[in-house]
């Protein structure tokens, strides 16, 4: 492994790059590790911990460590015989074995143990993802992405670091013990009085490591709300971005990201002020009040007493600090291990029957259902127990098995909620549901579409067979559509099918349902999303056709007559149900109403007629955009100079600078002084009295520890003015990011740097640069004693010097560029995370659990073998600088031998040469981590400095009001072979309302994006009353066209936070606005429904009822220009007309631009466009 590790070093170094090629397979993978995953994820943690696995690493660990605590322990008496007779060379190779084997075996445990960090993080990340993909309802709600991705990336890092020093806790007290022992022997009871004064020192940080445990345990807690805004706002980014909502966002996440500082100060205060400064000073006032103590009781201070047992005051620092720290990292790993078992311990996801009553079997269920419900309740969870929710029924109905059923009612009368009770998605609370299909396919009202291929999305779970493929591909009319796509079917779609139109979306899911050939398909108003025509297509050559049970949700009571099943809901409860024949009976029922055409219906006008005459595009659709998948950047080379200056700049300046350099000359200046004193004290050198040499003493190591102190406060206060700067400049530029670079980067991506390399620059930046400081300090005033003390170790230094800097050299290219890797490979496992989270309801029906996983186990594979690897190198390069040093200590020792140094001098070189091979260890080692941890930084200022933004335009002198012209605009999207819009050309007057109809991709919604400047112009120009809107500020001209879009923008926070996001209106002016938008019963005049929180992705509401909040919140924003998408696609006729009257009553003064697809959307209109093929027909 050595000779293999060394070869990929010199290769990098050759190429100053690392491919990810040359990264090695691993024969325990994440693969491996999936049986201790399935134990974890059932909490059985026994068996977990003592698989061999786990225990026999463990204990062989544990046993390096012993031997080499041992060995470490034994080296002052072995110094001891070396003082006494310094020519004798059997105590000098006693001494050199001792050290070198102790070296040998600490680092062979520090592989063992960073080998076990790795798979205990693997098989805690795999049972993660495990528990997540089989989230109930209830499950996704009370831990939503932002906690799965904290568990997944800080708390994985957390149990990584743990188990790096999980012997820590029981080994620093042994060698505690065993120094005190020594010391005892040596000093007598001065040194049981040294011990005193150090655990009083320990002792004192016992309130403080609780203290770290709150802060972060609320450092977790908020960093789970602010992931939780950003994945909320970087989902909905389009409608963010053309309702202006951005600062709104911006506001919530600055507060969360100010609140996780504040805690991030409580934590980085209480370690690098007090933690650090204490266990600093611990060597130093052990061995003055020691010392101070035993030449008080009549001892004299001889070298044979006085360097032995510095060399053990020395040496307690190592444990005390570890022991400090394990201490430390218990409290600290409590939040992260009630985090983790939060998410384990959540119920999951019931695709069997469900019967959660003692309810009889129901008596009248026909044999022929496949589905039946029996005085059944259905209703959606809560997170807060005390909240309410819909609640559908009692029912009670059946399904018939391979028949077409058709559920309607109108928006919020329950249909989307017994879809969810039959695919699991919805809580049966009373009654039974019992269901008896073997497999389920769903298609949603916001249809899901997975990163990839239209191919993968389509064959999903099943192989690729081209005959049915492409039949399948003909009966959903999709034929065309791939067509146009550069690279047909194996063109790439954006995650949530971001270069897609609605209609596409809904076309590709109805697609990947029939192909899946399942026994029950779930179609929830998937017509909605296409206009008429291709709706007719579908419904008569494909779904009358499929020979499955099927059960369709929609508003289009025109093929009711069709089915051989009605199911008509009205207020939670079955209104009507049976066959459209028996149905038709009864011509007062809702159903009869509509069959006999009395209701609700609409002719096939002179719309159906236009719309048939489109041409089928043969080129991009217009709507739709191609996108090349980024890849993500990676520097290359050395950390450039200018990102340290970035970093300083961002800490404060030059006063931070100026402040840390004073800090750290005079910490030199006094550890000099410090290591000189006690000689000085006993050749009285200074001449002065005793108390003098003990006043002057205690005030050496006082100074000492305040200035370790100082540099702790400067470094804090300069980490977290970093840290804010550096999140609100990445934050900002993300959200004045185009469309475009969304639609080519998976969000996982985006948020792995939100997350993992935020908390780089939180915590490991700064723990890294500390101890930089410390090692140099440290290592700078050895040096300078040593040398002083004896010029002849030059000879020594020179060599030794020299291959620390191959050594060096070849590590840092390594670690540099692998950590660079390792950045990059945590992107796919995130994405994998967020992706499947927001899928959750398609994934469980599908029971497509295994594919997710198995995109996780391959993701989270590669990450293993990076980390792998990097964890290796730092065992490489400890490994050899520590060698050298003890290849120091022997060049010392030679020179003793040969009777070139005294035993005093002697026993200051051996003193320094043991800690000396601890300061070399930890600067350069401490130096390259500080150059592999600026990756972070690294990463976050090219998307706050690099990454496209929009161009914000200058500010008119007034907001322009009136019309509207298009003037031979052309729209083309960078990644699109042809223009999604061409030559259009259209004047809108003030106040008139025009519809926009056309064909699905013809480029309809291209027109509405181009307005709001969502779309980039290339051609021609649009003017506001003569005004361009290229000389609009962003934020005024999206205040001014204000979107109502298809779907619903609806955020995670309460009525009162969607209604009003700026803060601007009173409780009754909101009250009001939802009245006039929703005038149904349960929209009462009560507080209490501003307050109703609505869940991430507004699952606890319909599309109708979402659409209707959306429309209040038009109405409170009173818009100059109000542009309805699809507005109403989702909605029932009944809905639609309350719309549209509001409309007409509403914004009379306001123009309006509708696309639509239903001719009742726009036959009101002043005025109706047909758009095909990008342009104007």
């Amino acid at each position: 492994l050595q000779d293999w590790l060394t070869s990929l070093m010199r290769s990098i170094q050759s190429a100053d790059y690392l491919e990810q090629a040359w990264l090695p397979g691993t024969s325990k993978d994440a693969h491996y590790y999936v049986p201790l995953a399935g134990l974890a994820r059932k909490s059985q943690w026994l068996k977990t911990i003592t698989s061999k696995e786990f225990l026999c690493p463990l204990l062989a660990s544990a046993g390096l460590e012993m031997l080499a605590s041992l060995l470490t322990l034994l080296l002052p008496l072995f110094l001891r015989r070396v003082l006494q007779d310094p020519t004798h060379i059997g105590n000098f190779v006693a001494l050199f074995l001792a050290s070198a084997v102790a070296t040998l075996a600490g680092r062979a445990k520090d592989q063992i143990c960073r080998v076990l960090s790795v798979r205990a993080s693997s098989v805690l990340s795999l049972a993660i993802f495990q528990k997540s993909v089989r989230f109930s309802n209830l499950a996704h709600l009370r831990s939503p992405v932002g906690k799965v991705l904290g568990s997944s990336t800080t708390d994985m890092m957390l149990v990584r670091n743990y188990v790096l020093k999980v012997h820590d806790i029981w080994s620093s007290p042994l060698q505690l013990l065993l120094i005190a022992f020594m010391i005892v022997r040596l000093l007598g009871i001065s040194g049981v009085v040294g011990y005193v004064a150090m655990s009083l020192l320990l002792f004192s940080q016992t309130r403080a490591n609780a203290a770290v445990g709150v802060a972060v345990e609320d450092y977790l807690r908020i960093d789970e709300v602010r992931i939780n805004h950003l994945n909320s706002a970087f989902q909905k980014i389009r409608g963010i971005k053309s309702l202006g909502l951005e600062p709104m966002f911006l506001k919530e996440i600055r507060s969360a990201r100010e609140m996780q500082l504040e805690a991030l100060w409580r934590r980085l205060r209480v370690v690098f002020c007090f933690f650090i400064s204490i266990n600093q000073m611990i060597p130093a006032v052990t061995a003055m009040v020691s010392l101070t103590s035993y030449w008080y009781t009549g001892h004299e201070l001889v070298p044979e007493v006085v360097f032995p047992a510095l060399t053990l005051f020395e040496m307690t620092f190592s444990p005390a600090s570890k022991f400090s720290l394990s201490v430390t990292r218990q409290f600290s790993i409590l939040p992260c291990v009630r985090r983790i078992l939060h998410i384990l311990h959540q119920p999951e996801h019931r695709p069997a029957n469900h019967e959660p009553g003692e309810a009889p079997q129901s008596s009248d269920a026909s044999a022929g259902n496949m589905i039946q419900f029996h005085n059944a309740k259905v209703s959606y969870p809560n997170a807060d127990d005390s909240a309410t929710s819909f609640v559908l029924g009692p029912i009670t109905m059946g399904i018939p098995a391979n028949k077409l059923t058709i559920i309607h009612g109108a928006s919020g009368s329950g249909k989307s909620t017994v879809l969810a009770a039959i695919a699991g998605q919805a809580e049966v609370i009373e009654g039974q549901l019992l269901r008896n299909p073997a497999t389920m396919a769903l298609c949603t009202q916001d249809p899901w579409i997975m990163l990839g291929t239209v191919r993968d999305n389509i064959t999903f779970l099943r192989s690729y067979e081209p005959v049915r493929y492409h039949q399948v591909v003909r009966l959903c009319c999709l034929e065309s559509d791939i067509a146009s796509f550069p690279g047909g079917d194996l063109a790439i779609v954006g995650e949530s099918g971001a270069n897609l139109s609605g209609g596409q979306k809904a076309r590709i899911s109805l697609a990947r349902a029939v192909y899946s050939e399942a026994d029950l398909l779930l179609l929830d108003d998937c017509l909605a999303a296409v206009d008429p025509r291709v709706a007719r297509k579908l419904f008569h050559e494909c779904i009358l056709k499929l020979p499955q049970t099927l059960v369709i949700v929609t508003h289009q009571a025109e093929f009711i007559q069709y089915c051989d099943h009605v199911v008509s809901l009205a207020n939670g409860m079955v209104a009507e149900v049976g066959s459209p024949e028996e149905l038709r009976k009864s011509p007062h029922g809702i159903i009869g109403s509509i069959l006999v055409g009395e209701t609700g219906t609409y002719s096939k006008d002179h719309f159906d007629g236009v719309m048939s005459m489109e041409s089928t595009p043969k080129r991009d659709s217009a709507d739709s955009k191609q996108i090349t998948l980024a890849e993500e950047e990676r520097a290359r080379g050395k950390v450039d100079t200018d990102l340290y200056r970035f970093y300083f700049e961002c800490a404060g300046g030059p006063r931070f600078i100026m402040l840390l350099s004073l800090m750290l000359f005079l910490t030199v200046v006094v550890r000099i002084v410090n290591s000189f004193w006690l000689p000085w004290w006993m050749g009285n050198v200074l001449s002065v009295s005793t108390p003098t040499y003990l006043t002057g003493y205690a005030l050496v190591v006082m100074l000492q520890a305040v200035f370790i102190a100082s540099v702790g406060v400067i470094l804090v206060l300069g980490t977290m003015k970093a840290s804010r700067s550096i999140h609100e400049g990445v934050v900002t530029r993300l959200f004045r990011a185009p469309l475009d670079f969304f639609s080519g980067q998976p969000l996982g991506r985006v948020l792995n740097r939100l997350s993992v390399d935020i908390d780089g620059i939180d915590f490991r930046l700064i723990n890294a640069g500390d101890l930089l400081l410390m090692a140099a300090t440290s290592l700078f005033a050895a040096v300078i004693v040593l040398v002083w003390s004896s010029p002849y170790l030059l000879l020594a230094f020179g060599p030794i010097f020299y291959f620390q800097y191959r050594i060096q050299s070849l590590y840092r290219v390594s670690a540099r560029e692998l950590r660079r890797v390792c950045s990059i490979l945590d992107s796919p496992v995130l994405s994998v995370i967020t992706e499947s989270m927001a899928s959750m309801p398609t994934i469980q029906t599908y029971d497509a659990r295994e594919l997710f996983e198995e995109r996780h186990r391959v993701a989270l594979g590669r990450a293993i073998v990076g980390i792998t690897v990097r964890y290796a190198l730092e065992t490489w390069i400890t490994l050899r600088i520590e060698m050298l040093s003890v290849a120091l200590l022997g060049c010392a020792g030679l020179l003793g031998v040969f009777g070139v140094l005294d035993s005093l001098q002697m026993g200051l070189i051996f003193t320094l040469s043991i800690s000396l091979s601890k300061h070399m260890h930890q600067f350069l080692w401490s130096l390259i981590n500080v150059e592999v941890e600026m990756n972070s930084t690294e990463r976050l200022r090219h998307y706050m400095t690099r990454i496209p933004v929009e161009d914000d335009h200058r500010s008119p002198d007034s907001e322009p009001e009136g019309e509207i012209i298009f003037f031979n605009v052309t729209v083309q999207y960078p990644c699109s072979h042809s223009p999604s819009l061409r030559d259009f050309s259209m004047c809108i007057r003030a106040g008139e309302k025009v519809g926009i109809i056309g064909h699905s991709g013809s480029g309809k919604s291209t027109i509405l994006a181009a307005l709001s400047a969502l779309a980039p112009v290339v051609h021609g120009r649009i003017t506001i009353r003569g005004t361009p809107i290229n000389d609009l500020p962003l934020t005024t001209l999206r205040s001014m066209v204000h979107v109502l879009p298809q779907d619903s923008v609806l955020f995670p926070g309460s009525v009162r936070q969607n209604l009003d996001p700026q803060s601007s209106h009173s409780d009754g002016t909101l009250l009001h606005a939802l009245s006039v938008a929703d005038p149904t019963p349960h929209c009462t005049n009560s507080s209490a429904l501003l307050d109703t929180v609505i869940a991430p992705g507004g699952t606890n509401l319909s599309a109708g009822q979402a659409q209707l909040i959306c429309l209040a919140r038009a109405l409170l924003a009173n818009p100059r220009i109000l542009v309805l998408d699809e507005a109403t696609s989702s909605v029932d006729l009944q809905t639609e007309n309350h719309i549209q009257q509001v409309l007409q009553e509403h914004f009379r003064d306001s123009i309006i631009l509708c696309v639509a697809h239903r001719p009742t959307s726009v036959a009101w209109m002043d005025r109706v466009i047909v758009m095909a093929d990008g342009m104007c027909v």
